[in-house]
């Protein structure tokens, strides 16, 4: 950790000296002229310091600048947010708490559709049918959002925005490759009249850690069409798909044999727009989302074949109108349909196959009842086939001190529904029941209280976005042992309570036109009633983490990026022990040709340059990696 750190005083020497060096030159642009529009946190376009939570967004020079090839890595700049891997395949990233290796309380959109999945609980990161190069933009709502977006916006919204057909024209190739990482990408784009046309093929081969059973193969294909088709109405369509093979082993019980597993997901999304006037919309969209898992294994002392393959189906419609009845009112409202279904022979015994439907109400407002005032108001009414109805309000006041700065004072409550899994697993093994449905499990909640500030400062080109924030977490959902004494079998029951306080920060500053910095902060203290080992919510996050980003852009093309993070003690994922305080540095160096018709960027990416070596009980050993990445574009 010392070596780590002892860069960081070079880091901020560089930034300083530069930027009083070129503070007074007029030719250089300034950064950001005006602070950036959020999308997602009301379904309201408005400025970050108008948007009722605290919201990080992850640009696409920042994208192209961390290096990282997992679209999950990329959260690790998002002030609160852990990023853990259970395995070399299996990705975990949650905001504030993360105990377990798929986050259950968070929303996660791809262009509006959500794909947490019902059979496992969470996100499966790997099975995405985009690559890190389709991403225009990643917005993170970092609290509650159910009155936006529902049930699971628990802790909080990741919603990733992929890049309209249009910016796409002409051909990509990409090539990473070094170490036990093979990539290889192809993307195509063209325009047809009023139509533009993208298409992507990519293939991932990642032999996983070396301790690990976990290398897989990934194939990717996804096709976008956007189709302009009067001056006021426009149609998208898009379509995915993701194979994957995979290695699959168990660090904790050895009666689990090395097998194979096989993920296949899909996708199709139409969303149609008309639009009145500048002020005025409405939008209708349907999704559909499968996937399937193929999972079988003989268990070795017993001799039983064990299936664990499951299939997870979504269908979702939404039709959202927006307009500004007023000059000083902006309203948003909608309805939606979900259903969600799930087939699994092992998960849920003798009644294998599930659903819920859930149904949706919903409207925000930004109101501004002065100049230098705004209301915003939130509220969704879902109802669902498994708890029935939930009622999920927010309200903030953002006031405008200067024209440069903006305090926000917020309060929300969101539910998170019971899985499927969770109210009707039904397992049983060798005849005798292992996890059972006992019923009467009652929804999460949440109660959080934010206190913000958004500062923009022009003469230094620097952002500050602070919070202070208090939550209020009930009934968590835990698998828990029948009776009092630890036998089988289990169930799921709300068992923990917990309350978080803490404080973060972001920085953001462009001193010249070649040097930007992006730097976070989080401190937060979980106090939980952790009734069972096997949860330990109080250290399920650090208690400080921190992450930089420094991006540099040389003459004659050259350029190069450096990332910093570091995470203090917090409880290892999947297990009971405490892992130490750690910090990684990566970095980019490269260097962009430019032809008449092409560009071409080579780049060298390190990872964890210190070898900041860890080797925990899931025997994931994290040391030193490179690789080299050439990508060229055709105009």
């Amino acid at each position: 950790m010392c070596r780590s750190w002892f860069f960081l005083p070079l880091f901020f020497t560089l930034l300083t000296t530069t930027a009083s060096a070129y503070s007074q030159d007029p030719g250089e642009d300034a950064f950001h002229d005006e602070l950036p529009v959020v999308l997602t946190a009301t379904r309201l376009v408005q400025p970050q310091r108008d948007v009722p939570v605290a919201t990080t967004i992850i640009d696409r020079e920042m994208i192209a600048a961390s290096g990282f090839t997992e679209i999950v890595d990329l959260l690790r700049y998002v002030p609160g947010f852990i990023v853990n891997y259970d395995s070399g395949h299996i990705k975990a990233a949650s905001y504030q708490m993360l105990n377990e290796r798929y986050a259950r309380r968070m929303q996660v959109m791809i262009d509006g559709r959500s794909i947490y999945s019902p059979s496992y609980l969470g996100v499966p990161w790997t099975s995405l049918p985009i690559t890190i190069d389709d991403i225009e933009r990643i917005e993170v709502i970092r609290g509650p959002n159910a009155a936006s977006f529902g049930s699971n916006s628990l802790l909080g919204v990741v919603s990733i925005i992929t890049r309209h057909a249009s910016q796409e024209h002409g051909v990509m190739l990409k090539a990473n490759t070094g170490g036990n990482l093979h990539e290889g990408f192809a993307r195509i784009g063209e325009n047809i009249g009023d139509m533009d046309l993208k298409a992507t093929l990519g293939y991932q081969q990642d032999d996983g850690f070396e301790e690990r059973y976990d290398s897989r193969q990934t194939e990717i294909v996804n096709f976008r069409a956007d189709y302009q088709a009067t001056a006021n109405q426009s149609i998208t369509f898009l379509t995915g798909y993701n194979n994957s093979p995979r290695q699959e082993d168990n660090v904790f019980d050895s009666d689990i044999p090395h097998h194979m597993t096989h993920t296949t997901s899909r996708f199709q999304q139409v969303i149609w727009t008309h639009n009145f006037s500048t002020t005025e919309y409405v939008k209708a969209q349907f999704y559909q989302l499968t996937e399937d898992l193929r999972k079988s294994f003989v268990h070795i002392s017993t001799s039983l074949d064990i299936d664990q393959g499951h299939r997870s189906e979504r269908s979702d419609f939404e039709l959202e109108h927006s307009l500004q009845p007023t000059e000083d009112l902006q309203l948003v409202w909608g309805v939606s349909q979900r259903i969600d279904r799930m087939n699994s022979t092992y998960y849920l015994g003798s009644n294998p196959e599930r659903s819920n439907r859930i149904k949706r109400v919903f409207t925000n407002l930004a109101w501004y009842i002065l100049p230098d005032t705004i209301i915003n108001g939130g509220l969704m009414l879902e109802d669902n086939g498994i708890s029935g109805s939930e009622l999920s309000p927010r309200i903030s006041v953002n006031h405008h001190l200067t024209s440069t700065d903006t305090v926000r004072v917020s309060y929300s409550k969101a539910s998170r529904i019971q899985g499927m899994l969770e109210e009707y697993t039904d397992i049983t093994f060798g005849g005798a029941p292992y996890v059972i449905d006992a019923g009467d499990i009652l929804p999460e909640t949440i109660r959080a209280y934010e206190i913000g500030y958004i500062g923009y400062f022009p003469q230094y080109r620097s952002n500050l976005d602070l919070k202070i924030y208090h939550s209020n977490i009930r009934n968590l959902i835990t698998l828990e042992p029948v009776d009092a004494d630890g036998n089988l079998p289990y169930h799921f029951d709300n068992v923990d309570d917990a309350r978080i306080t803490g404080f973060e920060m972001t920085f953001s500053t462009r001193p010249i036109k070649s040097l930007r910095a992006e730097l976070s902060y989080a401190h937060s203290k979980i106090r939980a009633t952790d009734i069972y080992n096997t949860t330990k919510y109080s250290n399920s996050a650090p208690d400080n983490n921190l992450s930089l980003l420094l991006m540099y852009y040389f003459p004659q093309n050259y350029f190069a990026s450096t990332s910093v993070f570091y995470q203090s003690q917090m409880k290892e994922l999947a297990t009971e022990d405490l892992r130490n305080s750690k910090t990684r540095i990566n970095m980019k160096l490269g260097k962009t040709f430019k032809g008449s018709n092409n560009n071409t960027e080579v780049a060298l990416v390190v990872k964890n340059i210190t070898n900041d070596f860890e080797n925990t009980r899931l025997e994931n050993v994290y040391d030193r990696q490179t690789y080299l990445s050439i990508k060229t574009e055709f105009n």
